[in-house]
């Protein structure tokens, strides 16, 4: 029997749809709500692994700058990133990067859709013009497949030819490689080269190397590779800064579909994975009478030992998320 043309049509159709569709990621905090509170005093930067979702952490947070996927400012769900520098010396990063040293999504040249929603709040007191940049952890490979020349290509707003301030107090959806958007290049450990090129030209065969008097950046090519994401706040910018990021979506033309949603995990989930259930109740027995410091995400309520209130907690909320 024949399929007639309708239906063989619409059967594409269905197909070429579901081929793009985007693979969500709920990335949930480590704390349930109203979430986390990562902060730090210090001069050095302070790095926070998540225990739940490997290859997250919340990074570069110093000088009292605060991150943590929190209910302030909800978007798809419950939750978002949120990032507060009091200072122009505060700074504090939520990053995604493979940390074996070998492993990304795909070639910079493949990189066809790269999207995210940002957020700034009006009682910021930084320059009107100020947002959160996306920043993309880029890699050359060497002879044996490993990453070398580790650096970001960033994307900000004011590279780009946007003047005047952003908007406040809403959520800015912005698509910046299908859109061709410019660049500028961090390289790890080398400085900053702020002579920002159209992504184009970083995936082209010759790619680009930027220069800056004696000072020499990374040849980032399409061969170079994609191997992390990530989105801070600070340092260097003169004032406080207040707002959130959500929705970071990556596509590759190798068939890779990233989409990261940031949530707030149910009160009683202690593995992290959006659910209470038989996993959770199993963890606390396991732990019960561990005492712990820091955010152990055994101690649900923080005291500092595991015991009858955190198991309590668990049977209170048993079902709840999904």
């Amino acid at each position: 029997m024949f399929r007639t043309p309708v239906r063989i049509v619409a059967l594409w159709l269905a197909l070429t749809l579901a081929s793009h569709a985007q693979t969500e990621t709920r990335v949930y905090s480590l704390f349930a709500a109203p979430g986390d509170w990562f902060t730090h005093s210090g001069v050095n930067y302070a790095f926070f692994p998540f225990f739940h979702q490997w290859n997250w952490y919340y990074g570069h947070v110093q000088r009292d700058g605060v991150v943590g996927i929190r209910t302030d400012y909800t978007r798809s769900g419950n939750g978002s990133v949120y990032f507060y520098t009091p200072t122009a010396l505060a700074k504090s990063d939520i990053e995604y990067r493979f940390l074996d040293g070998q492993s990304y999504w795909g070639r910079l040249r493949n990189l066809e859709w790269l999207s995210y929603d940002w957020y700034r709040d009006s009682r910021s007191t930084v320059a009107g013009y100020i947002h959160l940049p996306l920043r993309i952890y880029v890699a050359n490979l060497d002879s044996q497949g490993r990453l070398r020349d580790l650096g970001y290509l960033i994307y900000e707003r004011s590279m780009n030819g946007f003047s005047g301030a952003v908007p406040t107090d809403t959520w800015v959806t912005e698509e910046v490689a299908a859109s061709d958007r410019r660049f500028w290049q961090n390289p790890i450990n080398g400085g900053n080269f702020f002579d920002a090129q159209p992504l184009s030209v970083w995936q082209s065969d010759a790619g680009y190397q930027p220069r800056e008097g004696n000072r020499v950046g990374v040849r980032y090519s399409g061969d170079s590779v994609v191997c992390g994401v990530s989105v801070g706040a600070g340092t260097g910018w003169d004032g406080a800064f207040i707002g959130a990021v959500d929705n970071i979506v990556l596509r590759f033309r190798n068939g890779v579909q990233l989409h990261f949603n940031f949530e707030v995990r149910p009160e009683g989930d202690v593995n992290g994975d959006g659910i209470v259930d038989d996993a959770d109740l199993l963890q606390i027995l396991m732990a019960f009478g561990a005492t712990c410091s820091g955010y152990c995400f055994y101690d649900l309520n923080r005291d500092g030992v595991v015991d009858d209130a955190d198991l309590l907690l668990v049977l209170m909320n048993f079902g709840a998320g999904g």
